[in-house]
């Protein structure tokens, strides 16, 4: 049978692919719908990368405990509470959008919200989706779970990009609060949740489990070689996405509908290579990962020079498939690479490595209010490509 096949018959894939697949579409309107509105309202490149790093620093201060703990206690009901809560945070801002009294830092809250939600999700969900399939469909299982997140990437910015016509958050919020209520409904639905290991741990207990997790990273060349690629990336990077509205303002005089089309593109390039990915397993996974962080460094940096809508367009689409690589095969080595009982605290390991981004949204965005907005993010993608040279000549000479 078709890996896919066996991986959507497997019993709760499908509820918990659809839960990641609603938050992974909200992270990328807000994406869009952040950076657009609040460099349209202020023009200040900085508080738009502060508001990103708000967006993403619970990774960072969290998401290593955040994977201990979902070790130890009941994943569907640590899920459960994490969309519901969201939700019902969605909505309040929804109404404080809609009666007009929504200011920068109600934004500044609500983009710390959804990143806590997003850290939790991140090694509790992945775990789950490794605890319900075979270790032989690891890669079609993570692929898919990628490739329908990417298919969120391709409509989610763009629908930011029309709705934000009219600069307005309110539908964004509301759809949001109704995005993630859909998906705690789904989750209640979710018939088999992992074991509780031990819900009486204190909390110096847990600091134990993490730095079992940390010791046995520590022990693979191939983790440690995941992590320092994921904070390069994160780092220097993915970063570019706070600046993408000015970059695209600037650079292409677009619009809005403009800035949410280039960032669907990427989507498509994604979805495009995590397809492949889940459909043609790949053995080597560690070449794919570096390859894939290489050839989105490279996209990216070409597309800070470029003025032509059409040929930012064709970056785009090859970046996206070059990001396949890497986030695919991300998730494939680290779940592949440990072992099950803990395997959510080295994902929130990893977790906490995806949060160095918002140290990297802050510089950059102060960077940026300094000496502009494509120089900056021109000087932080030659740096994450010569560190990641350096990487990949380390790794060889190991093997």
């Amino acid at each position: 049978m078709n890996p896919i096949l066996q991986v959507l018959n497997t019993k709760d894939f499908k509820k918990l692919w659809f839960i990641g697949t609603t938050g992974m579409a909200m992270r990328w309107i807000e994406t869009i719908a952040l950076g657009f509105y609040v460099y349209s309202s202020t023009k200040d490149e900085f508080l738009v990368g502060l508001v990103f790093f708000f967006r993403m620093a619970p990774m960072l201060f969290f998401g290593a405990f955040i994977g201990v703990i979902s070790d130890q206690y009941n994943k569907k009901t640590i899920l459960k509470f994490t969309l519901l809560i969201t939700s019902i945070i969605y909505f309040l801002l929804s109404i404080s959008a809609y009666f007009g009294t929504l200011d920068y830092n109600q934004i500044c809250i609500g983009a710390f919200v959804a990143g806590l939600a997003w850290s939790f999700d991140f090694p509790t969900r992945r775990s789950m989706l490794s605890e319900i399939v075979d270790k032989s469909l690891y890669s079609s299982a993570i692929g898919l779970d990628m490739a329908s997140s990417n298919m969120a990437r391709i409509i989610g910015p763009i629908i930011a990009g029309i709705v934000l016509l009219r600069v307005d958050l309110f539908p964004i919020y509301i759809f949001g609060a109704f995005l993630f209520f859909i998906a705690y409904i789904t989750c209640i639905k979710i018939t088999e949740p992992a074991k509780i290991i031990n819900s009486s741990k204190s909390l110096s207990l847990l600091k134990d489990d993490l730095f079992e997790g940390v010791k046995f990273i520590f022990k693979s060349k191939i983790l440690i070689t995941v992590l320092v690629v994921t904070i390069i990336m994160n780092s220097f990077v993915f970063t570019y996405t706070t600046q993408l509205a000015v970059l695209v303002l600037e650079n292409l005089s677009g619009t809005s509908v403009i800035l949410g089309i280039l960032a669907g593109v990427e989507g498509l390039g994604a979805t495009i290579g995590t397809l492949l990915i889940a459909n043609f397993p790949i053995k080597k996974n560690l070449p794919v990962f570096l390859m894939g962080s290489f050839l989105f460094g490279f996209c990216i940096l070409a597309f800070t020079y470029t003025q032509s809508i059409i040929f930012a367009l064709v970056l785009m689409l090859i970046g996206g498939i070059g990001m396949s690589g890497f986030g695919t095969m991300q998730s494939i080595l680290i779940i592949s690479s440990a072992k099950r009982e803990i395997r959510g605290r080295i994902l929130g390991i990893l977790a906490l490595t995806i949060g160095t981004q918002p140290l990297g949204a802050f510089l950059l965005g102060y960077f940026s209010r300094e000496f502009g907005s494509i120089n900056a993010v021109k000087i932080s993608l030659v740096f994450a490509i010569f560190a990641l040279i350096i990487v990949t000549i380390l790794q060889l000479k190991k093997n």
